[in-house]
């Protein structure tokens, strides 16, 4: 089977549109040094609904498995989701026209479908591509999925036992043999050069894993690092900002108080005149009355004014937040029951005046 390049692999990615490309990209590439398997990338359109259609990435070909004494190709179709490799793909072998799937290996449904335990428990960072291939050939080695046609007469001998009648996918036979696999190579020294193959591509397979776990943690690690030093940032800019509104609340207090005591000292020295009768309160020659009952409710009017002022502008700084609320409403009750007697006394006046109460 021919090697794909490198910008065929990332054409082929582009067009699938699937979220995760580097990753795609790196599990595929490790698939391909792999070998256990003889796959190619190509690109699968499935119809979606109301006629649309998407294209998505599959690899296809064989793996290879071993079965009493002889290596067999068992061929499959990997599909990739679009958010490879956070979820799963799906696997299925894809038997030939002179083959058949088997019953006896559990991993593998009536319709082709691979139900290994490795992708039941697929799960991102710790399964890949390579391992999944791995997985299906241990499996596939125990009980091949398949068998040839010429084996259906055959209930003793349920799979192919020579190499002729090994199954492989139609127009794979002559580009994927043994002699491809192991040239050079002596069929009689097989077993023991396969072996050191193996061990030494399965040194290969641990280091590469645990290169890419160990850059993942770096990675991890550095982007933590990188979000613990923003929020120190954060956490830096957000107490200067804290210490600056505390001394402004406390400048603030400060004045508050500062109000509070200046308007105490002049309630306290109009609560005084409202009570205590002041003859130079109003210049006797000011103003000359007819009676003495005007006097009084001039006075009594004046002062029901005041209050009234006196009763705004408490209002004022409650809403400026100059004074608390508990001394508003102890000021508010004094200055109403004051102001309701003034209103009560100024209506006895006028009906002692003879003058109209409004």
């Amino acid at each position: 089977m021919a090697k794909q390049s490198q910008s065929e692999i990332d054409q082929m990615i582009q067009r699938s549109q699937c979220i995760n490309r580097d990753l795609v990209r790196r599990d595929i590439i490790q698939v391909f040094q792999s070998y256990q398997c003889n796959l190619i990338l190509k690109l699968n359109r499935y119809n979606l609904n109301k006629g649309n259609s998407k294209e998505y990435l599959c690899l296809c070909g064989t793996v290879l498995c071993e079965y009493k004494g002889n290596r067999y190709n068992i061929p499959i179709e990997i599909n990739l989701n679009e958010n490879h490799p956070y979820k799963s793909p799906i696997a299925q072998v894809k038997p030939t026209s002179n083959m058949f799937i088997s019953s006896t290996n559990k991993d593998v449904q009536s319709d082709g479908t691979i139900t290994i335990n490795y992708l039941k428990t697929w799960r991102h960072p710790t399964s890949d591509l390579s391992n999944l291939i791995n997985a299906m050939s241990q499996s596939f080695s125990l009980s091949p999925p398949v068998y040839s046609i010429s084996n259906i007469n055959q209930p003793t001998t349920p799979y192919p036992t020579n190499i002729s009648s090994m199954p492989m996918p139609m127009g794979m036979i002559s580009s994927y043999s043994h002699s491809n696999i192991y040239s050079g190579i002596d069929r009689g020294n097989q077993g023991e050069i396969s072996q050191d193959i193996y061990h030494q591509s399965l040194k290969t397979a641990v280091l590469d894993k645990i290169r890419n776990r160990l850059n993942e943690l770096k990675d991890i690690e550095k982007v933590e690092i990188d979000s613990l030093k923003q929020t120190e940032q954060y956490l830096n800019d957000g107490e200067k900002k804290l210490q600056s509104l505390i001394n402004q609340i406390q400048q603030k207090q400060i004045q508050t108080k500062n109000y509070i005591t200046s308007l105490q000292n002049k309630t306290n020295q109009i609560s005084q005149k409202s009570f205590v009768k002041k003859d130079n309160s109003i210049e006797n020659d000011a103003i000359i009355f007819p009676a003495p009952i005007y006097k009084k409710l001039f006075q009594i009017f004046a002062e029901e004014h005041a209050i009234q002022d006196l009763l705004y502008y408490l209002t004022d700084g409650l809403r400026k937040r100059s004074i608390s609320l508990d001394n508003y409403l102890k000021h508010i009750r004094e200055l109403s029951r004051k102001q309701f007697i003034l209103r009560a006394t100024m209506i006895k006046c006028r009906q002692v005046a003879g003058l109209p109460i409004k």
